[in-house]
């Protein structure tokens, strides 16, 4: 029950980290050297490892809640 909390709020932090960059992507355009788009957002706005962590955050504590919930033995 513990390791199904601790994934909970990995992919909740992950969650609300995608979403502010996503609404912060569409509140302010960006155009890095003729890339526009979220891409030319995330690299004008050096956010593209931010990104990449918070997708990554939000892959593993699906993850780790998918295991506890299903695949798990120990309860």
């Amino acid at each position: 029950m513990k390791k199904m909390f601790f994934g909970s709020i990995i992919l909740l932090c992950g969650t609300i980290g995608l979403i502010s960059i996503i609404a912060l992507s569409v509140n302010n355009p960006w155009d890095y050297n003729g890339i526009t788009g979220f891409y030319g957002f995330l690299l004008g706005s050096q956010t593209l490892w931010a990104f990449i962590l918070f997708c990554l955050m939000f892959i593993s504590g699906a993850f780790i809640s998918f295991y506890e919930a299903y695949l798990s033995k120990a309860k």
